[in-house]
C-alpha cells in the first residue's frame, strides 16, 4: 500500500463532524449523500482536463507538464474547485432529479432506501452512507492524483503501479467509471480496510 491518504480521510471525517452538528437528524443523511455526489458530478465534468494529463508528444510518449506530482496535484485542485463552483453547484440538485443517472459507478437511486432509513434512526444504514461519503471522497482524490502523476510523463499504467504498488494489466483507460474502480478498490479501499473507524452513532 503505497499511497498515505491520512489527510483526505482527516478531512472527509472532519467534515461529517461539521455536518452532523449543523443539520438535524433527518437533514444530515441527505446532506452527506449530496455532497458525495457534488464531488462525483465535478469530477466528470473535469475528466477531460485529467486525461489530458496524459496526452503523447509527436514521438508517441508522454508529455512532461510538471517535473513534480505536487505541483500537477495541485494544478489539478485549484481546476476541481473552479469547475465545482462554476459547473456543478448550478446544476447539481437538477442532476439528482434523474434517480438512475449514473456518474461513473453510482447513482442517487442507490441512496434513497439508505437514507429514508437512516432518517428513521437505523444507525447501520447511517454509517453505510457515511462510508460511502469517505470512499468516493478517497477514490477521487486518488484519481487526481492518478492525473497529475500522468503530467510527470508516466503512462497511464505506471502511474497506477507507482500509487498501489501493483502491476495490473487492463484495457486502456478512457473513463472516469474506469479509473474509479481500478483506484477505489487498490488505493481506496485498501486504506479504508487499515484505517476506517466507524463515527459514534449518537447523533
Amino acid at each position: 500500500m503505497r499511497m498515505d491518504l491520512s489527510k483526505c480521510l482527516n478531512e472527509g471525517v472532519n467534515n461529517l463532524i461539521t455536518w452532523r452538528n449543523r443539520y438535524s437528524k433527518t437533514e444530515y443523511p441527505e446532506k452527506v449523500v449530496i455532497n458525495i455526489f457534488y464531488g462525483k458530478y465535478t469530477l466528470e465534468f473535469m475528466f477531460p482536463e485529467i486525461l489530458g494529463c496524459y496526452e503523447l508528444n509527436s514521438l508517441g510518449k508522454s508529455k512532461v507538464k510538471w517535473n513534480e506530482i505536487n505541483e500537477g496535484f495541485q494544478k489539478l485542485k485549484m481546476f476541481y474547485g473552479t469547475t465545482a463552483v462554476s459547473k456543478t453547484q448550478p446544476v447539481l440538485l437538477s442532476l439528482l432529479t434523474n434517480i438512475t443517472r449514473n456518474v461513473a459507478n453510482t447513482n442517487y437511486g442507490i441512496y434513497k432506501s439508505l437514507i429514508t432509513e437512516a432518517q428513521n434512526g437505523n444507525n447501520a444504514k447511517l454509517e453505510e452512507i457515511e462510508y460511502a461519503y469517505l470512499y468516493y471522497k478517497l477514490t477521487d482524490e486518488c484519481v487526481l492524483l492518478w492525473g497529475a502523476f500522468g503530467g510527470t510523463g508516466l503512462t497511464k499504467i505506471e502511474a497506477i503501479g507507482k500509487m498501489s504498488g501493483l502491476i495490473i494489466d487492463i484495457e486502456e483507460i478512457k473513463t472516469y467509471g474506469q479509473i474509479e474502480h481500478v483506484l477505489g478498490q487498490l488505493c481506496a479501499a485498501e486504506y479504508l480496510k487499515e484505517h476506517y473507524k466507524a463515527l459514534q452513532s449518537n447523533i
